[in-house]
């Protein structure tokens, strides 16, 4: 990745930001980078899962989801 350091006096740059009461009438480091949208690269990485697992779809069991959680703890503590 390309970028600049450059070490400048702070009196320099007041022409073109606005510099903090704490930083005028000093030498300040100046460090530029590239800009990149966070929500470009977001939009890029994003890519849809729906369906990916729909080759192990079953739908008599689907029918059975509701109720299996109560199912298995009976028959897992029903004898103790």
């Amino acid at each position: 990745m390309d970028f600049v350091r450059v070490i400048k006096h702070s009196n320099d740059l007041e022409k073109f930001i606005d510099i903090p009461e704490g930083l005028k009438n000093r030498k300040v480091e100046i460090i530029i980078l590239p800009y990149t949208d966070q929500e470009d690269i977001e939009q890029g990485k994003k890519k849809s899962l729906r369906g990916a697992l729909s080759k192990y779809k079953n739908e008599f069991l689907q029918n059975q989801e509701s109720d299996a959680w109560s199912k298995n703890v009976v028959d897992k503590y029903e004898n103790r």
